[in-house]
């Protein structure tokens, strides 16, 4: 008898767990509208810290964690017009969010946003298969923004446009009155 009942029990958990796996898999076939699909969007970033800029709402889709970066001279050298990005952040935060036919090496053509949602073109590039960088318009970034070695750290988040799928980053800047290189600084999660 007791044997009888424990059947019963795994076979009502059966017919709960094929319901729910019949339910998620017409997912893949459920269409949403586009208001829903914004709400749905918001809803899965509301758990991830994404940047807060007015002419930024309706376009951040899939979103990294974000990161940070202290200036160094180099980055900030108008003769190297680069700015590096080290391999572990772009191991995290970058390559999750590539298509497959998109090469760091070759170059990717992004869409860097600063605080005030100004739009800067850059590429993201390997150069010489270790090192990481944003490149061409970095230095008018620069420029803009007064940025200065071991002073600024950058925020960086990276992120799909919603609707063109672009690879884009946005960057924030804050400076501290330290004239010394730190160790690298990372946000807890």
């Amino acid at each position: 008898m007791e044997q009888k009942k424990a059947k019963k029990i795994d076979h009502e958990e059966y017919k709960e767990i094929y319901g729910a796996a019949l339910c998620i898999s017409s997912f893949k076939h459920l269409i949403l509208s586009p208001e829903s699909a914004m709400n749905l969007q918001a809803s899965l970033q509301a758990t991830i810290d994404i940047p807060r800029v007015p002419s930024l709402n309706g376009l951040i889709g899939r979103c990294s964690q974000p990161f940070e970066k202290q200036l160094t001279e180099t980055d900030v050298n108008s003769k190297q017009c680069r700015l590096s990005i080290n391999k572990v952040d772009v191991e995290n935060a970058v390559m999750p969010l590539l298509k497959e036919e998109e090469d760091v090496e070759k170059g990717i053509r992004v869409k860097v946003y600063d605080a005030n949602g100004k739009e800067y073109p850059m590429t993201l590039k390997l150069w010489a298969h270790k090192l990481h960088v944003l490149k061409e318009d970095w230095i008018e970034f620069c420029t803009d923004h007064a940025l200065l070695a071991h002073q600024d750290f950058l925020k960086l988040w990276v992120f799909r446009n919603l609707h063109t799928q672009d690879l884009c980053f946005f960057i924030a800047s804050r400076r501290l009155q330290e004239f010394q290189p730190s160790k690298k600084r990372r946000l807890n999660a």
